[in-house]
Formats: C-alpha cells, sequence, structure tokens
C-alpha cells in the first residue's frame, strides 16, 4: 500500500500512532514514506521540546530507552545562589553546571562572580581576575550544600499547530491501524492529510476542549495517551477523540461525507509508562463520548479551562510520588517543581 499521507510508493517506514518519543510503540507497519515522516518529524520534535518537563516528571523512555533531561532553575540554601543553571536526568538526579555572571555595583563597578563545581575551575577564574589586576574574594563553601530546584511545565505548547498536526496525524493513523490503510487512503479523510503541509491552525479541524463528562468517564493518569473514533451513518459524519498525556483532550473532525450504511467506532488506550495499549473500563461508549463532547458542556479553546482539567490529573501523580506540584501565579503558565 502507498504512503497514508501522499501516496508515494518509495521508501515507506512504519509510523506510530502515539509519538515514540511520548513512549509510543504501537505501529502502522510501512505507514508512510520518508519523506512524510521526516514533515511531521519537525512538528513532534518542536512538540517535544516544549514537553521536555512532563517527559522527564514521569520518566517516559524514547524509543532509544532515555529519558531526557529537563532543565531546572537551582538555588543553594545558605550560599545566596541563586537562579543557577542546573537539569535533572532521567534518574531524577539534580545537576549544577558552573556559571559566571557579570554585573554592576551600586557604586557602578565591574564584578564577576562564579559558581564552580571544581575547585580546579575556581582557581583558574580566579588566576584569570588576579592577571587583569581584580581583587579577588572567595567563599566558604558549607559541608553539606542543600539545592532546591524548580522546572515549569508551560500549557501554551497545546494550543500549538505543531500540537494539532500530531493529533491529526495520531487520528489518521489509528484510523489505519484498525480499518486498514486502504479504507484511511479514501478521499473522504484527505482534509485529515492537510496536516502534513498546512500552516494555518483554522484548515485542521482539530480543537482543544475541557468537558468533566469526558474525564470522569474513566479513570485517568498522565501516562495516557488514547484515541475514540465514531464514525456516523445516520449523520454522515466521523469525529475522533485524542488525549495527550491523561488530560489534553481535543476533538478532531474526521469527515463530512461518511456515507456507509453501518456506524463504525473504535478505542484505543495506551500506557506510556509501561509502553502497552490497555483497556481501561469506561463508563460510555464511543458514539455517548463524542455526543458528550459536542453538547454546550463542553468548553471549545479555553486555556483556563483546559488546564483545570489537566492539573489535577498531573497532581494526583506528584503527589502520590513524594513530589510537590504548584500552579504558577496567574501572570505565569502553571509550574511542576520537583
Amino acid at each position: 500500500m502507498p504512503c497514508l499521507f501522499c501516496g508515494s510508493e518509495e521508501k515507506l517506514t512504519d509510523e506510530h500512532i502515539f509519538p515514540a518519543f511520548m513512549g509510543g510503540e504501537i505501529e502502522l507497519r510501512n505507514g508512510s514514506c520518508e519523506t512524510c515522516n521526516g514533515d511531521f518529524a519537525i512538528a513532534e520534535g518542536m512538540l517535544k521540546k516544549e514537553t521536555v518537563t512532563i517527559l522527564n516528571l514521569l520518566k517516559i523512555e524514547n524509543r532509544y530507552g532515555v529519558v531526557p533531561n529537563a532543565p531546572l532553575i537551582a538555588e543553594i540554601r545558605g550560599m545566596d545562589m541563586k537562579n543557577l543553571p542546573a537539569f535533572r536526568d532521567g534518574e531524577g538526579e539534580i545537576n549544577l553546571s558552573s556559571v559566571v555572571r557579570a554585573s554592576i555595583t551600586l557604586e557602578g563597578k565591574k564584578l564577576r562572580e562564579g559558581f564552580f563545581l571544581t575547585k580546579q575551575e575556581g582557581d583558574k577564574f580566579a588566576e584569570r581576575g588576579r592577571a587583569q589586576g581584580a581583587m579577588i574574594t572567595e567563599r566558604d563553601v558549607p559541608r553539606e550544600i542543600v539545592i532546591e530546584a524548580m522546572y515549569t511545565q508551560h500549557l501554551s505548547f497545546a494550543f500549538s499547530l505543531e500540537t494539532r498536526k500530531v493529533v491529526a496525524k495520531i487520528a489518521l493513523t489509528a484510523l489505519a491501524f484498525e480499518y486498514g490503510m486502504a479504507f484511511a487512503r479514501d478521499s473522504r479523510f484527505d482534509g485529515l492529510r492537510l496536516a502534513r503541509t498546512t500552516g494555518t491552525v483554522e484548515n485542521l479541524g482539530v480543537l482543544s476542549f475541557a468537558n468533566e463528562g469526558i474525564i470522569s468517564a474513566s479513570l485517568r493518569t498522565p501516562y495516557q495517551h488514547s484515541v475514540i473514533v465514531y464514525l456516523s451513518a445516520g449523520m454522515h459524519k466521523g469525529w475522533g477523540l485524542v488525549t495527550l498525556f491523561g488530560g489534553l483532550t481535543y476533538i478532531v473532525e474526521l469527515t463530512s461525507s461518511y456515507n456507509e450504511p453501518a456506524s463504525r467506532q473504535f478505542s484505543i488506550y495506551y500506557d506510556a509508562g509501561t509502553k502497552t495499549r490497555v483497556h481501561p473500563i469506561v463508563l460510555a461508549d464511543e458514539m455517548t463520548l463524542i455526543g458528550h463532547v459536542l453538547s454546550p458542556a463542553t468548553r471549545f479553546e479555553d486555556r483556563q479551562a483546559l488546564d483545570a482539567q489537566w492539573f489535577p490529573i498531573v497532581s494526583g501523580f506528584c503527589s502520590g510520588n513524594g513530589i510537590v506540584i504548584e500552579r504558577a501565579s496567574s501572570q505565569k503558565p502553571e509550574g511542576l517543581t520537583p
């Protein structure tokens, strides 16, 4: 079969339903050509960059079994050393970096301060300063150092064009995985194929939403990715619900010309922690869930509502793992503090 997105039969590659960097391992064999795979890799790369904090927090491994490092802002208690560059590695350990900063004193004098991980680095810094005639003041280092560190997960990525492209790809790839490439290649779903090339959000038919009924229909964890599809023979339309990290939810218009005599519906739930397809107890079928989303109870493209929906899911995970999590102030996006 040709590429799901462009129809090429050259250099076909396997396509993940959920991106590999999110822990996805369910594959559609020969689903895309190298060109289309590369086009979507750009969108996925930007999404990966914007979600490195949650990936690190949850210790979600990529296809190579690696948990990404997450940048931190660190402070050493008792040394008046704040805003130090650091990162949290895949094992949850905090790693500091040496840093030199320049500033101006109240008297207008130039001041350079350094924090160094080794005595050798500090000695070189002092030697260079003395050679330039600078006055050097060395600080004592406490025998025990207490490091406090924080990182922040911004929610803005959830509304980006790149995220919507990935969501549309998930929906179309799931259709091909469930019903076959020939079915998903049908022109009825050509609108989804725009995700590869479009430069505007409006062309995609992918909307973020918040709906309490959807969230309460099953137990959720931030490891959960899912796609729910309902193709209605009566309404001649099709929709997909895509969820990332347990609570970031999107509705995708799959087609407005579904003309088969029978409706179709299916769900794929995936746990990124165990990298397995799971089958949670859901208190409604796909048709009912889609109906909930299309009801007046849904808030579309509402950042505060989506934040309020997702935060308790991540917070519940953190509280069960001894991790302190706080919302940032109203002037800033939400924050996660390990």
